[in-house]
């Protein structure tokens, strides 16, 4: 059984990090999208437009989802001692921190999410650690639960970037 603690700082750990995203990364990319676009031509293409509309409202719509989906994730891994979904998140979490870190690096200049993400991955690396002190899961349910917990937050993240589209051209005059 994973103890409180870990389980329920994950929650918060991830609030924190998406509060800077939500107040700091849109006007960032605004501010940086010309470069970005001239940097990275093939990724930009697709990903900036998209990227581009979305309010800080909608950022913000978008943290509280995802922050349901881990409490309720977990709330189960706490209350019930079903851990799968929690450590799918947890993991899928980890690896959302290290690309802003490598976001960072590959810019060469600081981005408005580091200073969580460092803090986040303190987090992290200390759960981990507890979790494989403690074998309290085996290499199979660490590689399927990273797995389904990047493919989850994949999905979850079109889908709130698609719903966050049409809201938007819903809303125009």
């Amino acid at each position: 059984m994973l103890p409180d603690p870990l389980l329920w700082l994950l929650p918060a750990v991830f609030v924190l990090h998406e509060v800077e995203e939500t107040v700091f990364l849109p006007a960032w990319l605004r501010r940086h999208r010309s470069e970005l676009m001239s940097r990275f031509p093939r990724l930009s293409g697709r990903l900036l437009p998209r990227l581009d509309g979305i309010s800080r409202k909608e950022f913000a719509i978008m943290a509280v989802e995802e922050s349901l989906l881990l409490v309720g994730a977990t709330a189960c891994a706490s209350f019930v001692s079903w851990p799968y979904p929690w450590l799918a998140l947890f993991l899928a979490f980890g690896l959302h921190l290290v690309v802003h870190l490598f976001q960072c690096l590959l810019l060469w200049r600081c981005v408005p999410v580091v200073v969580t993400s460092l803090a986040g991955l303190i987090y992290c690396g200390w759960g981990l650690g507890q979790m494989v002190g403690g074998r309290m899961f085996d290499f199979r349910e660490y590689l399927l639960c990273g797995v389904a917990g990047v493919v989850v937050a994949v999905v979850n993240l079109m889908l709130m970037h698609s719903l966050a589209s049409a809201f938007r051209r819903h809303s125009m005059p």
